[in-house]
C-alpha cells in the first residue's frame, strides 16, 4: 500500500462523512448548547416543545411561574394529585415543606401532557403511582425551556 492510496482513502472518507452530514440529517438535529448553563437543545425538542406551548400553554405556563417563584427555583420534583371533596392534604397525601402539586381536577389535559413530556426525556416519573399520586422529576432540558418561553398574563 503506498502512502498516495492511504492519503486518497482518508480524504474520501471526510468528504463522504462530511456530505452525509451536511445534506442527509435533518437540520433540526443539528445541536445548541446554551452556554450559561451547558444543558443541550436539539432543534426538535424546541420544535415540540413550541407545540406542546401552543396546545398545553396554561399549564406549561404555570409550571414556569412555579419555577420563576424564588421559594421554588431549585424544586425539581412535582406531584400530581386528584383532589377530594374532603381535604387532598389530609387524606393520602404527606409531605413536610413546600412543594409543586398539579391537580387533574384543574387541567383536564395533565396526563397527556405528562405522557407526552415523559415519552420526550422532559420529566421523568419517580416512585410508583397510585390513586392518588404520581411523583414526577423535572429535567434540566425541560426547566431551560421554560426558562426561555417569554411569560404570559394569566387568564385564569
Amino acid at each position: 500500500m503506498d502512502v498516495l492510496s492511504l492519503v486518497a482513502g482518508f480524504l474520501l472518507g471526510v468528504v463522504a462523512t462530511y456530505l452525509v452530514s451536511a445534506f442527509l440529517l435533518k437540520p433540526g438535529l443539528q445541536k445548541a448548547s446554551d452556554t450559561a448553563t451547558g444543558v443541550i437543545i436539539t432543534g426538535d425538542t424546541k420544535n415540540l416543545f413550541d407545540q406542546l406551548w401552543q396546545a398545553h400553554e396554561h399549564l406549561l405556563n404555570e409550571m414556569k411561574q412555579d419555577l420563576d417563584n424564588p421559594d421554588f427555583k431549585f424544586h425539581r420534583e412535582f406531584y400530581v394529585l386528584k383532589k377530594n371533596w374532603w381535604d387532598w392534604n389530609r387524606w393520602g397525601f404527606h409531605r413536610e415543606g413546600p412543594c409543586l402539586a398539579y391537580f387533574t381536577d384543574d387541567h383536564n389535559d395533565l396526563l397527556p401532557l405528562l405522557d407526552a413530556l415523559t415519552s420526550h426525556g422532559l420529566i421523568s416519573q419517580i416512585g410508583e403511582a397510585d390513586k392518588k399520586s404520581a411523583k414526577f422529576q423535572l429535567s434540566e432540558k425541560l426547566i431551560e425551556l421554560l426558562h426561555g418561553k417569554n411569560p404570559t398574563k394569566n387568564t385564569a
